[in-house]
């Protein structure tokens, strides 16, 4: 009744400020704009009005009341079926679900159907999902059309479900989905034996495509290696795919399993641009630079031409034969080669076209990081500190600016934000994202932030996608969030942590006290290596927050499983005990520590030490481990910096 008062109240309040901006107008015409307004009042609802509809009936769908929950569903529809929610996609899910508890089939595959729900979250952190009910949606629309006779629809679904990745999730339902398969087609036997009891014996009678798909899910589990070893040696001789060729060797690859790629290539009948191309990877990476070369000028035109041109001017580079490595880089295009072609110039000492070649890119491109190492360079041969303050004013987020901090003691000046006053200003925006965070799915936040656009203010707009995505605990988006608008954050001394955040800081702080290693060290090194994506799996082999191998880990947990990897703590805890034994073996050096971690104890061994045992970064062979060693470097400063006690 009070509720009702009020709003009578600010009614009245509205018609009688309604009528004092009319006055003058034909009574007429009065009566008619007052009906419109009146109606507008009476009939409009608030923008949280739709969300609390729909968690009121999710969550009766959650307590598997399911007759209420359609009642309230079907209700939801009618009221807000026009609203931003509703258009998303993301309550079909829920509501098909309940018409399948009923029975009510028709409907429920009018709604699942429709259920295809993609937050850009899913696209920013690279998930495979291409839906976010994409597993179970697609088991039980399988289950619909089974049930409704239509078995052919019913297959699809369930055979979209068998991935060549692992997934916690996906697992569960493929594996439902396979022996409902098995159950009237045996071929998916030999896939369900391949993939999940590790018995290979029926390799053979796999498609071309199903031995890609099964020799990826088993990489990504650790177990491609095993499967390859019986692979090759039943059924080599019946490679007719040279797709399949290359896929192995892009995965031999990853797996740094170079003698094994130079196996699979001698053994093919014809060698073609992709096999040469590998095989000067697989050289290279096995020390044989003139051997390499030799591979990669037999690649011809194609997608591979210019890595392998690339690849061929970098090996000279190493070599300090610099005159090959400029007639290599001159027939490319790409920023890669512009940097070879620069760097080049200046190790030949042939100083005007490096200094035109350098100051027409930091003319294009001031605040970018090679433009700070371009400054950097210009300042060893001239002593010019002028680029030295370039890079403190334009190169903040660079590795560069730590140098040039070391030689100047100066720092750039950040100003405030000013969040407070930005705070009022769109205050009915912030008000529905804090009810929205209250009301226990941070789906329907993201929903209301992927929506939010001010043209005139980005800098807020990005702000606030920071902030709550990482109420969602959606860390990864939340520092995608940030990083799109680098430049802009930079120049703020309250919004530039949002670059560096200290996310799980519960459980770095337990193990860098437990093993003796700074914090620093731990966030440089994750937010490097995943963007704080706990979920992440890369190259199918390093796993969760600190991208851990299998291999690893079991030097200190003989039971971990890559499932366990990707849980945060067991992540945070095995790579903080992977710190401290390359801090103790490296004798305490954190750029040789953090470098090993990210690039391997092996890998690092044949990089050039300088005359204090350090790594001269600038020596480092591979450009792809120069740029990680700078970051990590680089973020090691910043987390000290910001976050010093």
């Amino acid at each position: 009744m009070f509720n009702f008062m009020v709003y009578f109240i600010i009614t009245l309040r509205q018609i009688s400020q309604f009528l004092l901006e009319t006055k003058g107008v034909s009574i007429m015409k009065k009566i008619i704009l007052l009906y419109l307004f009146v109606f507008s009042i009476l009939f409009s609802y608030e923008p949280i009005d739709n969300y609390r509809a729909f968690i009121h009936a999710k969550n009766l769908y959650l307590k598997k009341d399911y007759e209420n929950a359609k009642i309230e569903f079907e209700n939801y529809i009618k009221t807000y079926g026009d609203s931003k929610l509703a258009k998303s996609n993301y309550p079909n899910y829920f509501i098909g679900m309940t018409y399948y508890e009923l029975g009510e089939l028709r409907s429920s595959l009018k709604f699942l159907d429709s259920s295809i729900y993609t937050p850009k979250y899913l696209q920013f952190t690279g998930s495979k999902k291409t839906n976010l009910f994409e597993f179970e949606r697609g088991f039980y629309l399988g289950e619909i059309y089974s049930r409704l006779g239509k078995v052919e629809s019913a297959n699809n679904q369930y055979s979209s479900l068998i991935k060549g990745y692992y997934s916690l999730t996906s697992d569960e339902y493929e594996k439902k989905a396979l022996n409902i398969l098995t159950s009237t087609d045996p071929y998916y036997k030999y896939i369900m034996e391949s993939k999940y009891q590790r018995n290979y014996t029926h390799l053979d009678n796999l498609k071309d495509s199903d031995l890609q798909m099964v020799g990826r899910y088993l990489y990504s589990k650790g177990l491609f290696i095993e499967f390859y070893n019986v692979y090759k040696n039943t059924i080599f001789s019946k490679f007719k795919s040279k797709t399949i060729v290359t896929d192995i060797l892009n995965i031999l690859e990853e797996g740094k399993e170079y003698n094994l790629m130079i196996e699979l290539i001698s053994k093919q009948a014809e060698n073609n641009d992709s096999d040469y191309y590998f095989y000067g990877n697989a050289l290279k990476k096995l020390n044989k630079p003139m051997e390499a070369i030799e591979k990669y000028k037999k690649v011809g035109e194609g997608p591979y031409l210019s890595d392998a041109v690339y690849s061929i001017g970098r090996i000279y580079f190493i070599l300090e034969d610099y005159e090959s490595s400029i007639l290599w880089a001159k027939k490319l295009s790409t920023d890669s080669g512009h940097e070879l072609l620069t760097r080049s110039y200046f190790q030949s000492k042939q100083m005007d076209l490096f200094k035109k070649s350098a100051i027409t890119y930091i003319q294009k491109y001031p605040n970018s990081n090679l433009a700070g190492y371009y400054r950097n360079l210009l300042y060893n041969e001239s002593k010019n500190p002028n680029y030295l303050n370039w890079i403190i004013k334009h190169n903040l987020n660079s590795y560069y600016y730590q140098v040039a901090y070391n030689i100047t003691k100066t720092t750039r000046t950040l100003e405030e934000y000013p969040i407070s006053y930005k705070n009022r200003i769109y205050k009915d925006e912030i008000a529905l994202l804090e009810e929205l965070s209250t009301l226990g799915d941070p789906e329907l936040l993201t929903i209301e932030t992927n929506s939010i656009s001010f043209p005139n203010d980005k800098i807020f707009e990005y702000y606030l996608k920071t902030i709550y995505a990482e109420k969602n605990q959606l860390y990864t988006l939340a520092l995608k969030s940030a990083l799109r608008v680098e430049i802009e954050f930079s120049r703020y001394s309250n919004l530039y942590p949002h670059l560096y955040p200290r996310y799980y800081n519960g459980f770095v702080a337990k193990y860098s006290t437990k093993n003796e290693v700074e914090e620093a060290i731990i966030y440089s090194l994750i937010r490097e290596q995943s963007l704080f994506d706990s979920d992440l799996i890369f190259k199918s082999t390093y796993f969760g927050l600190m991208q851990i191998s299998l291999k690893t880990a079991k030097l200190y947990d003989e039971n971990i499983t890559y499932k366990k990897l990707l849980d945060p703590e067991t992540n945070i805890r095995i790579g903080t005990l992977h710190l401290k034994y390359l801090l103790n073996k490296y004798n305490g050096n954190i750029t040789l520590a953090m470098s090993a971690f990210s690039q391997g104890e092996d890998v690092i061994a044949n990089w050039r030490l300088d005359a204090n045992g350090d790594i001269d970064v600038e020596k480092i062979p591979y450009l792809n481990s120069q740029y990680t060693v700078k970051n990590v470097i680089t973020n090691y400063y910043k987390y000290k910096k910001l976050y010093s006690k």
